[in-house]
């Protein structure tokens, strides 16, 4: 038998992403994604995410608070993405 240590919960962590400049619309796709599904999230997820995204580092230096991302994300509208129509012949 071994003696593995007990899985900690996760938590917001000092790091960032390193990312190229051509990668930030994926990033921002992610970050759409989650911000949708938003509501069907774990409440303890939830803080942790918006914890995480209060500590990481940004490429625009404007600080921005817990609160801040949490009004964000609850203020957001989600729209109905437009079904493209045949092209005319």
């Amino acid at each position: 038998m071994t003696n593995r240590p007990e899985p900690r919960p996760p938590q917001a962590m000092a790091v960032t992403l390193k990312y190229k400049d051509a990668q930030e619309a994926l990033l921002r796709r992610l970050g759409q994604a989650v911000v949708l599904h938003w509501d069907q999230l774990p409440d303890d997820l939830q803080d942790l995410l918006i914890d995480q995204a209060a500590i990481v580092q940004d490429r625009d230096e404007t600080a921005h608070e817990a609160g801040d991302i949490e009004s964000f994300i609850r203020s957001v509208k989600t729209t109905a993405i437009p079904k493209e129509t045949p092209p005319a012949k």
